[in-house]
This record gives C-alpha cells, structure tokens and sequence, in this order.
C-alpha cells in the first residue's frame, strides 16, 4: 500500500485540479461541447439514441449526433434525476463568435443560472462533466501500470516506479487533458481505453484471455468515438508479433503468469475480432441502416466541413502543426483562449530536455535506462495520421491537442524516458510534479475565468440590487418577453446636467431577436427632449442570448440639454428592432393578448433650474 501512495496522491491532485476547471470553465466553452451536453440530455429525455440526417431534415442532436454512445450513456445518469421536463438545456449560442480570428471568446451565452447557487440543469451539467474526469483519472492509472509493467522484467526495475510517476505526472498535470477532462466529453474516456491497450499489450505475452481483455477494451473504445479506429491496426499488430520480448516465469507477476497458454496469431485475431464485434458491432450496423455506411460519413461531412487544408502550403503546415503542439497543452475555450508565452516556453522547454536525453539514451545504448518497444511509437504516429487524415476530410479544425490523447500515455512515457535521464532522483521528480501542479492550477483562475466575464447577475446580487420596484414587460404577443423589475435614476435632472438610468431587466423567455432599448425624455407635447437609444449592456449580452431566469442591469445616459426649460417631463422606455423598425408591445400584467401601448412611461422628472 505505501508503494501506491505516490500514485493516490498524484489521482487524488489531478481530481482536484478538474474540479477546479470544472468550476472555472463556463457551459458550452470547450470543442463541441454544447453538442456534447445535448446528448446526454436527450438520451436523459427520450430513452433512446439520436438520429443525425442530413439538411433540410433536423437532426435530433445537430453535429453530435454521429458519435458512438459509449461517454454520453455513462455520463446519463447526471441528468436522470432531473424532472423529465427539466432534461433539456436551452443554451443560446453566441452569433458573433467564430472559432478562428474572431474577438469574441464565448460561443455561447452565460446568464444568470450559472452563477450561484446554481440551479438543478445546471448541476446535471456540471455533474456529467465529473465522468470525464473519472476516466481521465483512470487515463493517469494506467499510464503508471504500463511503465511499471515495461520495467518490471528489466535490470532496471528499481528506477520503474519513478519512471511511472513521472510518466503519470506528465498525464495527469497536463493542463490541456485537464480542461478536456473536465467537459462533457468524449475523449477522456478514449484517452483511458488508448492507456488500457497500451497497459495491456505490454504488460505480459500474448494469451487467449489477454486477446479476450484487449478484444473487449477495443470495442469500449469503437463504442466511444469513431477515432478508436486508431487502435485496430495497434491491436493487429499486437496480435502477429506477440506484444512484448520473452518474459521469464520469475519476471511476470502472478496474475500475469496465469493468463493462459500463448496463443497463435490467427486465434488470438480471432478472439480479438470477436470480442470488439460482440461489444461494438450493434452501433455499426445501427449505422448501416440508418446512413448507408458504417462509420456515417455523408451525415458527418454535412455537419463538419470547415476551411480546407490546403496540404500545398508550407506555412499552413507551420500554423497547423503548432497549434496542433501548443493545443496539446494549454489553449482552453473553442482552441481560442492561448495560454501566455511563457507557458508554452515551459512546455518546448520540457520537451526540449527529454530529446536531449534519448540523445544521450540512444548515444550510450549500454547504459539505457528505459524499456523501448514498438508500442511506444505506434500510438503516437497512428493518432497523428488520423490527425492529418482528419485534416483532409474535416479542414483545419483537426489541428487540435486533444486528438492525440488517444496515444497520451505513450506519448508521457516517451517523455518520461527522455527525462528519467536528469531525473534520476525522487526529490527531482517532486521538484517537477509541484511546478508542473501550479502551472495547472494558476491557469483556470489567471486565464481561463477572466475570460469569460458574467453580464447577468446573481440572485443575490438580484436581492441587493435597490431601485424602484416596477412591472413592465415587453413581448410580442402571444409571448412571455422580458419584464423591467426594478429602476433607479443616479444624478440630479436639472439643464445642463446628464443623469443615468439604471434598469433592472429578468427575461421571462428567450427573445426572437437583438431589441434595442430606447430611453426618450419627453415634454408634454411628447416632442423628445433627449434620448439614449442602444442594446442593452452596449451588446455585450444581446437579448437573443438571454433565456428564462436571467437578470440583467443595463445602463443609459441622458444628456439634458442646457438650454431646457424648468418644468416635467416623462421618461419612456421601449425595445425596438432597428432592422424593422417595430417596437416591443408593453404590458402592465401577465395577459399575452392584450398590450398597453408599445412604451413605459418610468416616471416624470421634476426639471429643476440649475
């Protein structure tokens, strides 16, 4: 047990560390997580899988509703407990946001419900997040019993558990695998099922019940995501050449040395096969009926065909592969939110050390320290073909971090390796593993949260909000709208002088479009004297991102002209749409069907000499 302490701690820290991602990412700001989100909530719903068509026919899950099930039924019961109206999650996306060059980070809207206390959708979102977490902690697990297993028949199976820790470090203080870790996602749990394989394959000689775990673990992943197609030709090679060298019965731990007689390579295929078709093959044929193809192509073409690679131009190479690097390790939100350079210096810089250190390996061939097989290098550069395929089928959207975690255990073992070489004692692993931890830690709170400022308030920023309490909502007919709850007036109305307006709005549905407020002082001849005329908060929440539940605080000037003549005069408030022309209908009470007019009138204002 005091052997595996190291291990509990580092497991115990990385859950820690999602926790504080989970609470730091808004809803919806990782890659296709929206999409991801309304999975599970539909499956929660309707009890059954989606269907995903192509236009004009709407697809039950738009642009996730391809992905094998696997993640999103394991992350369903989040979202069980909630009453059966409640399993959906109305998340308005951002129409000026755009994945690439754009200046807004949100792709989608953040109101009130998300800040505390949360309420119950909220909760089952935040909750399902938690999964990936899991199986990203197991993703760590598995990192540290495959280096174990790679050193347990070497002369140097002393340094093994070092070498494990580190290389499980290097998994679980990713900051990259982190925040994926801590979305409703996918690949986590592929991630975990990539670290089983690879702990699987060479952790003992080939067997008929080895082939049979392999067979199974390879169809959890064909069941989690079509990217598992990495695995086979991994798996088939396994199968031909037996996985790993020759382990003697003294070398191979006793759980290892029951597996069962070796096994040929034709039945350990068999087995294999047989294995992944049991688990996965139901979701390929469901495929085949459905879309005409097993994997769905034509379906996921419609939904995924971004800017062209142009595989020609030098340069795009140098933009992709280096997103592709730096994504790998920390650029949060939609592949928009970089971290700062020098965070990306510590990362080159740490890869920059474990090449310099199988230089010496291989220089120095007799003094090895680390276990090499072939399984090693096959992961990393299968991951990295689907990447560049991918980048062929989908466009410059498949450069991203996240598609090689498949192959991130091996690839943290390569690195491992590499450092082992300077690293040969405990205290300088520790060294490592603290500043590595609070690079992690800093950046969800110094990069990611500022980011994405709330433009809602609080329930109890609601409660102490003070002002003069009103009911005016605005709607179409027929619809609920938004009501003004509270107003207050801050400066002294007398010529010369400008006052703000404070409003004080709760959306009661979501809006059709992005009104704009107009606020006119009038005199009684209902000629404006000065107006203020703008979106609410200057457009940064525009009110077709608002949903049921949200406050929002928006503010106006009134300039009084100096030349204004003592005496009262009414300020009116509307929303009007500038594309039409059209206003708002105002009421004074729930009743849809029958408007007051298409204005407030707030108050009077007492114009006082100056």
């Amino acid at each position: 047990m005091k052997a595996r302490l190291p291990l509990i701690a580092l497991v115990a820290l990385f859950l820690a560390l999602c926790v504080l991602y989970n609470l730091t990412t808004p809803l919806g700001e990782g890659p296709d997580e929206p999409g991801h989100a309304a999975y599970v909530f539909f499956v929660a719903r309707e009890r059954r899988l989606p269907v995903q068509c192509l236009p004009p026919c709407v697809s039950d899950v738009p642009g996730s509703g391809h992905h094998p099930p696997l993640a999103y039924l394991l992350a369903t019961p989040a979202a069980l407990w909630l009453p059966h109206p409640l399993r959906a999650f109305d998340l308005p996306g951002n129409p000026r946001f755009t994945w690439a060059g754009g200046d807004q980070v949100n792709a989608v809207a953040h109101g009130s419900r998300e800040q505390w206390p949360w309420d119950a959708q909220v909760w089952a979102w935040r909750l399902a997040r938690g999964v990936s977490s899991l199986a990203g902690a197991a993703t760590v697990v598995f990192t540290y019993l495959a280096v174990r297993a790679l050193h347990r028949s070497t002369e140097h199976a002393a340094n093994g558990d070092l070498m494990a820790l580190l290389a499980a470090a290097l998994v679980a203080l990713n900051p990259q695998f982190i925040f994926i870790s801590s979305l409703i996602s996918n690949d986590a749990l592929l991630a975990a099922l990539g670290a089983a394989l690879l702990w699987l394959v060479v952790s003992s000689p080939r067997s008929l019940l080895r082939a049979m775990l392999i067979g199974v673990v390879l169809g959890l992943a064909l069941i989690t995501k079509q990217s598992a197609w990495v695995f086979a030709p991994f798996v088939f090679v396994w199968c031909v050449t037996g996985g790993v060298a020759h382990m003697s019965a003294k070398t191979l731990h006793p759980l290892h040395a029951a597996d069962g007689s070796a096994a040929t390579p034709r039945s350990s295929m068999a087995v294999v096969v047989a294995g992944a078709m049991i688990i996965a093959g139901w979701w390929y044929l469901r495929n085949w009926q459905l879309y005409g193809d097993p994997l769905g192509l034509q379906a996921f073409r419609a939904e995924f065909a971004t800017q062209a690679f142009d595989a020609t131009n030098l340069a795009v190479w140098a933009g992709a592969l280096t997103a592709l690097y730096e994504s790998f390790w920390a650029r949060f939100g939609w592949m928009n939110l970089p971290a700062p350079p020098w965070t990306m210096a510590v990362y080159v810089a740490l890869l920059a050390v474990s090449v310099a250190g199988w230089v010496r390996l291989l220089a120095r061939p007799n003094k090895a320290i680390c276990r090499w097989t072939w399984q090693l290098a096959a992961l990393p550069i299968l991951s990295l073909v689907w990447v560049v395929s991918f980048a062929f089928t989908a466009g410059l959207v498949a450069w991203q971090g996240r598609l090689l975690f498949p192959a991130i255990a091996a690839i943290a073992t390569l690195l491992a390796c590499g450092l082992s070489v300077w690293l040969r004692h405990g205290a300088s692993v520790m060294l490592l593993i603290v500043g590595m931890a609070g690079i992690a830690a800093w950046l969800p709170v110094s990069v990611i949260r500022p980011a994405y400022p709330f433009q809602t308030l609080s329930s109890s920023a609601v409660r102490a909000w003070e002002g003069h309490e009103t009911y005016a909502r605005f709607a179409r007919s027929t619809e609920p709208g938004a009501v003004i709850r509270r107003w207050r007036i801050e400066g002294t109305p007398r010529p010369g002088a400008t006052i703000e307006l404070a409003l004080l709005w709760n959306a009661v549905s979501r809006q059709d479009r992005d009104w704009w407020t107009f606020v006119h002082l009038v005199d009684a001849n209902r000629r404006i004297v000065t107006e203020d005329n703008r979106e609410p908060r200057n457009g940064a929440y525009p009110m077709s991102q608002w949903v049921a539940g949200d406050w929002v605080e928006a503010r106006y000037s009134l300039a009084i002209p100096a030349h204004l003549s003592p005496g009262e005069y009414a300020l009116w408030v509307g929303l009007w749409d500038p594309a039409t022309g059209r206003r708002a209908a105002f009421f004074d009470d729930d009743n849809v069907y029958d408007p007051d007019g298409d204005h407030v009138v707030l108050t009077t204002l007492m114009i006082t000499s100056p």
